[in-house]
């Protein structure tokens, strides 16, 4: 599992690291959340859209686990992107994991998150058009202020973007294939 706020660069580590090991990567911004319903403009703007943002979210999960335990029953490898910012998510994971008689290895990917830093890659994400909720400096530090850790044994892995192959072989290193 790579998790971390968003705009952390979990997708593109990810991403990164399928392709060196050939494991099947799975966004769930990409996948599992097309699952549910769209996401609104400002799913934060009453208590009545965030608890819709949180229906949402739990079937995005709900879907992302049921393709993990699906893979690793089958023998394949998976590697995940997504922000892990519930325990009870980081729980149902774990679980998917067990019945599905896979091993979980948990990277946390950080970044020096100045108000600059997050404005650019905010921007840089919207201008590739990826998908997922954080639109806006206000987005990203809500997210952060709910953000609850990992609760796993796990590695933070400071993610540069001008060091990519570094977090790579960081993250090859701990998941013991490289």
């Amino acid at each position: 599992m790579v998790a971390g706020l968003p705009t952390s660069g979990k997708s593109t580590l990810a991403r990164a690291l399928a392709e060196k090991t050939g494991f099947h990567f799975i966004d769930i911004d990409a996948g599992p959340a097309s699952c549910a319903c769209s996401q609104e403009q400002n799913p934060f703007r009453s208590d009545e859209a965030r608890a819709r943002e949180r229906a949402r979210m739990t079937v995005a999960y709900t879907v992302l686990h049921a393709a993990v335990e699906a893979n690793l029953r089958q023998g394949f490898s998976v590697i995940i992107a997504a922000t892990y910012s519930r325990h009870t998510n980081q729980d149902f994971l774990q679980s998917a994991v067990e019945r599905g008689g896979g091993t979980m290895k948990v990277i946390w990917c950080q970044y020096n998150d100045t108000p600059e830093e997050i404005g650019r890659r905010i921007k840089d994400r919207l201008t590739r058009g990826s998908v997922g909720g954080c639109k806006s400096l206000s987005d990203y530090l809500d997210d952060k202020a709910r953000y609850m850790g990992i609760k796993f044994p796990h590695i933070v892995i400071m993610n540069n973007e001008s060091e990519l192959d570094k977090a790579v072989q960081q993250a090859l290193s701990y998941i013991g294939t490289n």
